[in-house]
């Protein structure tokens, strides 16, 4: 799982890289980003990480594991473990729910559900987003660096906005390596919702980019430019 989360949001530089560098800059398609993220959820061998996620003076302890083509989310709440999977299928991703070693599927209602206090929600972490089509690059060179980095801006729309807390989600992903920088979802009313940003990374011997801590914001309603709760998800350091 070490590869999981920091491939998806950091390490996709290698296969988003060769995407770019295979296509004229014209002929780019956005699609192919969300592609390659896809790609990387299935492909990697099984690997785990440990965590935490943290809001305030809550620290919720999380371990992350792949195998094959199921993402296993644990997190510890009042001393005990809790369980649910992400199960990856062609055009869409199962969330579920594990319970004494049954697995039931999450209702979309159940998406948005905060996991242990935190504002992370369980569609948060399964970054459902990807398997949406028709994904478009934004023109807007004024607003496309982030972290002094040069970035396509990638924004793809919910198929169906009625389920799920977004009807749309924008990324910013370097130019030159692949890293998704920012990504940033948005409600049926166009509003900033959630803004997810890579705010410190690692560095392995092989030369391979991880990220060490990601920030999530919550957003006011009422006011999107304004944060109404902070909450961070924090890697243990990678075994170089």
């Amino acid at each position: 799982m070490k590869k999981f989360l920091s491939t998806l949001f950091i390490g996709i530089a290698a296969m988003a890289s060769a995407v770019v560098s295979a296509r004229a800059e014209q002929d780019f398609n956005a699609d192919d980003i969300l592609y390659v993220m896809r790609q990387m959820t299935v492909s990697q061998q099984n690997t785990d990480v440990m965590g935490a996620i943290r809001k305030g003076a809550v620290k919720v302890p999380f371990s992350l594991s792949s195998r094959g083509d199921t993402i296993v989310f644990q997190y510890k709440q009042n001393n005990a473990w809790h369980r649910f999977d992400v199960r990856i299928k062609e055009k869409n991703v199962d969330i579920m729910r594990v319970v004494k070693g049954k697995a039931q599927v999450i209702s979309a209602k159940g998406y948005s559900t905060p996991i242990a206090g935190t504002d992370v929600c369980y569609e948060d972490l399964s970054l459902r987003f990807l398997y949406w089509t028709g994904a478009k690059l934004i023109d807007d060179p004024d607003n496309s660096r982030v972290k002094g980095r040069d970035c396509h801006i990638v924004e793809v729309a919910n198929p169906k906005p009625s389920v799920g807390q977004f009807a749309w989600v924008r990324m910013w992903v370097d130019k030159e390596n692949g890293t998704a920088w920012q990504i940033d979802g948005y409600g049926k009313d166009g509003k900033l919702r959630k803004r997810f940003t890579i705010t410190s990374v690692q560095r392995l011997d092989d030369g391979r980019w991880f990220f060490k801590q990601m920030k999530l914001e919550v957003r006011d309603p009422k006011d999107p430019n304004r944060n109404i709760s902070i909450n961070y998800l924090d890697m243990e350091d990678l075994k170089k």
